[in-house]
């Protein structure tokens, strides 16, 4: 949830325009999450061409706005646009399996 919530966050407040690398996260990983924020109503005005995709024009419905209001929790521990990738590998660890580690 980290990473959804920081890229709603940035695209809300404008800080700068969200990218994989900043999350450490491949283009795949991050590309479902964008996906995602969209199938669920959080994001919309993302703009896709062929196999391409841009956030400049993207903005929170309503609903993307109470769910940032909802995590506000993540506030407390926000870092820096250098420190995200550590910030979202946090969860990464505590929810993962193992299985990449195979």
């Amino acid at each position: 949830m980290r990473a959804g919530y920081s890229i709603l966050r940035e695209i809300h407040r404008k800080s700068f325009i969200p990218k994989a690398n900043d999350y450490g996260l491949k283009e795949r990983e991050f590309e479902n999450i964008i996906f995602f924020l969209e199938n669920k109503g959080y994001l919309e005005r993302v703009l896709r061409i062929n196999d391409e995709f841009s956030l400049n024009a993207a903005r929170l419905t309503q609903k993307g706005i109470e769910l940032l209001e909802e995590h506000k929790k993540y506030e407390e521990s926000y870092p820096g646009r250098e420190q995200l990738k550590a910030w979202v590998q946090i969860e990464k660890e505590l929810y993962s399996n193992g299985a990449e580690k195979r």
